[in-house]
């Protein structure tokens, strides 16, 4: 049998063997979304779930409980995420024989709300913003010895802009290394987005952990700081949560190194399962427009 770098589990297949391995009367299985790892929703009679089927030769079966046990540390404090279902053994994370090797797999309980969208306002920024700082203080005592991914400095493979990059990941460097002492650290979220919020009657839940762990608390900052909507979410976590001036002038910095992140896997690690063609779908362009306006602020 050739290599395979990544399959798609049939569905129906999917369905009857979770069915199993949950003890639950699985009658649904749909993909909702396939990119670096695979979403599906499994229903039964009563009840909906959301399975997150995790790549293989990427997190660890570790490493993923890691993440089950932040969602319950979470929803245990109060903050809205999503309850882990236990597989029949009582284990969290099961693993599923696919041709690439075995594929761990996560089953969670379906939060109710849809993803916010357009026009966006004040009100759900603000909101947005309490949450934030509610998921940064319940996570203040988690110590953990995971970190949040960082940017792969010396292999961003683009030649064109290789003195441009390499500048500002010194930047990034300079400023950290001078102001590490003075920065707020902890477990972030990694993902700070409207697309990993949910709006629902009770208000706002978070979810998608994949990128969480232990770094600089105002890389959580860094999306959210390049709205107009900043203010509004500044406002709404500081009514919860001061944030350290050391922490708002380390933004611009946080955001190239994401940046940086982000690049290398639109260049080099998502056209190993999506093709050469997705390069050309605007997002590392936009990321490489965004860098060329930060080296203008901050070189």
């Amino acid at each position: 049998m050739i290599p395979t770098l990544r399959s798609l589990p049939d569905p129906q297949a999917l369905r009857a063997r979770l069915s199993e391995t949950y003890a639950l009367d699985f009658t649904g299985c749909t993909l909702l979304r396939s990119l670096v790892n695979d979403v599906y929703e499994l229903t039964t009679p009563a009840d909906r779930y959301v399975l997150k089927l995790y790549r293989a030769g990427g997190r660890s079966a570790a490493e993923i409980r890691w993440e089950t046990g932040l969602s319950r540390h979470l929803t245990q404090a109060g903050v809205p995420a999503p309850v882990p279902v236990a597989l029949a053994d009582g284990t969290d994370v099961g693993l599923l024989d696919a041709p690439e090797g075995d594929r761990p797999f996560v089953l969670l309980e379906h939060l109710t709300g849809t993803k916010p969208q357009p026009p966006f306002d004040d009100e759900l920024y603000r909101a947005f913003g309490e949450l934030m700082a509610c998921f940064h203080t319940a996570t203040d005592d988690l110590q953990t010895s995971r970190k949040q991914p960082g940017p792969d400095w010396e292999n961003l493979q683009v030649p064109a802009e290789e003195n441009l990059l390499r500048a500002l990941g010194d930047a990034v460097r300079n400023h950290l290394t001078q102001y590490s002492d003075a920065l707020s650290k902890g477990v972030c979220h990694g993902d700070v987005s409207l697309d990993n919020l949910l709006a629902g009657p009770d208000g706002l839940s978070i979810h998608d952990f994949d990128l969480a762990g232990t770094g600089y608390r105002a890389a959580d900052f860094t999306g959210v700081a390049s709205t107009p909507y900043w203010p509004s979410f500044r406002a709404g976590y500081e009514a919860l949560r001061p944030i350290p001036a050391a922490d708002l002038a380390a933004i611009p910095y946080l955001a190239v190194a994401g940046s940086l992140t982000n690049l290398h896997f639109h260049l080099v690690d998502k056209p190993l399962i999506r093709g050469t063609e997705s390069i050309h779908e605007g997002w590392a362009q936009a990321e490489l427009d965004g860098l060329r306006q930060a080296a203008t602020e901050l070189l």
